[in-house]
């Protein structure tokens, strides 16, 4: 376990969940941040974590940033991290996902005994052959998102082929779970019913396309793994699936949330919420990380998707009374 480690993108919805389960190991946990505080993410752990004001694209900020903190493993996780958005701007996505990957690794060369953990994305595979994937398959990116993820894994994998400090690269199943961005399905259907249920908006769900199976994992459960990684040792790079192992429709991921709301609520097609290409449906293979780590998944999906709904309740409160 390492004492001391900074996280990129401590203030996400991943990065904060992460802080918050080193916390509970006893590591040292300090963080880049490029926005001022306050960090609502953070709010039940501020006076417990470090917060370093620092641009991942700014050699200088992260330099400085490992210097005051000599931590004994970095967790890369700041990104463009919603498809839609890089797909959007793809030059912004290019520039934090991949130049923001080349910067920190710059600013790693001088710690040669720091162990690294980045973030890449099961959206690397595209549309695969099989239905249950693992890190064998080849990667297929059929987006901006998944293109700047397997771009960053060519440099960490150069990068680890120079030191020998583990370098460990992990490649989640789709997150769930409070504090997810409002523009990814689940949280983006919760939101919606949270809403309805204040009396802020119509009982309508809108949605995209539904039909596409997934393999959803709860960001809490996604934490541990990227602690059990911070932990692993031996030189070069090691890529590892982290997922459930089941695909799951999009469409039960709706069904779930309307049968948890409050109120009644029908689900209505909305154009603009359609992506175009192929739905993916496969699930990831994790047996390679559950073997080198013991790690499991915990929370089932209903829970997930229940603490998820209470977040946004939470937050369309708080957005009332202000």
């Amino acid at each position: 376990m390492p004492r001391t480690v900074l996280i990129t993108g401590i203030t996400g919805f991943a990065g904060s969940h992460l802080a918050e389960r080193f916390l509970t190991q006893g590591v040292v946990v300090h963080g880049v941040a490029h926005e001022d505080p306050p960090h609502p993410n953070l709010a039940a752990i501020a006076d417990r974590v470090q917060v370093h004001r620092g641009n991942i694209l700014d050699l200088a900020s992260l330099t400085a940033a490992l210097g005051v903190t000599r931590p004994d493993a970095v967790v890369h996780l700041a990104a463009q991290a919603v498809p839609t958005l890089a797909a959007r701007d793809p030059v912004s996505a290019v520039r934090v996902n991949v130049l923001g990957t080349a910067t920190l690794l710059a600013a790693l060369d001088a710690h040669p005994d720091v162990r690294l953990v980045m973030a890449s994305s099961a959206d690397v595979y595209g549309v695969p052959d099989a239905g249950l994937v693992d890190e064998r398959a080849p990667l297929r990116p059929a987006n901006v998102y998944a293109a700047t993820k397997v771009a960053s894994e060519a440099l960490v994998r150069e990068f680890a082929g120079r030191r020998d400090a583990a370098t460990t690269v992990l490649r989640p199943a789709n997150q769930i779970g409070p504090r997810q961005h409002p523009g990814l399905a689940a949280s983006a259907f919760a939101k919606q019913i949270a809403e309805a249920e204040a009396g802020l908006a119509e009982p309508v769900v809108k949605h995209g396309v539904l039909d596409a199976r997934r393999d959803f994992l709860d960001v809490r459960d996604m934490a541990a793994a990227y602690v059990l990684a911070s932990e692993l040792a031996g030189p070069g790079a090691t890529v590892f699936n982290v997922g459930t192992g089941q695909a799951v429709s999009v469409a039960e991921i709706l069904e779930t949330l309307i049968a948890l709301a409050r109120v009644p609520m029908r689900a209505e097609l909305d154009p603009e919420r359609v992506r175009s290409g192929a739905s993916a449906s496969f699930a990831l293979d994790s047996s390679r990380f559950r073997t080198r780590t013991g790690w499991a998944p915990r929370i089932d999906l209903r829970t997930s998707l229940a603490d998820t709904l209470d977040y946004w309740r939470g937050q369309v409160r708080a957005e009332v009374r202000a």
